[in-house]
């Protein structure tokens, strides 16, 4: 009986972590997992922005073990940019491609502050690119620079 709600613990775990099995494939390892890949259909160059026909999905098997973390499961899609070279049918992921930026280092920024009912607004210039979610550096002025996260174009909601 024990063994039993073992293998049926295993299995719903197996599911719910997203290890479908395929009916016509041959049955997985315990540490092995079946994802679907992002790979380059051709040879990308540094600063490429991504195109549908620029990407092909591959289903494949990983070693994956229970105690560390789970498997990349970044959808990369098309308007994403390459952040180096990239050879034809290499995997892409994150670094070596990016989401679109919102912020490009240079331009004008909104940087935005909220504590409680108090809300305040600053213009700066922002310091680094940055996509939806990732760190920017805001300089105010010569001698004052602050840091946030790229919410929005050209928005930064300080920390």
């Amino acid at each position: 009986m024990v063994r039993l709600g073992y293998a049926l613990l295993v299995a719903a775990s197996a599911g719910a972590l997203g290890a479908q099995q395929k009916p016509d494939s041959p049955p997985l390892a315990r540490d092995q997992r079946r994802i679907q890949v992002a790979v380059a259909t051709r040879f990308l160059a540094r600063g490429d922005t991504l195109r549908e026909r620029d990407i092909a999905f591959r289903d494949t098997v990983i070693s994956w073990r229970w105690g560390s973390l789970g498997p990349d499961t970044t959808r990369v899609s098309a308007g994403w940019v390459t952040r180096r070279p990239i050879g034809a049918g290499e995997v892409l992921r994150i670094p070596a491609v990016m989401a679109p930026p919102v912020i490009q280092a240079g331009t004008p920024v909104r940087a935005l502050y909220q504590d409680g009912s108090v809300q305040l607004v600053l213009t700066g210039t922002a310091t680094n690119t940055a996509a939806l979610g990732g760190p920017v550096g805001v300089r105010i002025d010569r001698g004052r620079r602050l840091d946030g996260i790229a919410v929005a174009p050209n928005t930064v909601r300080l920390r």
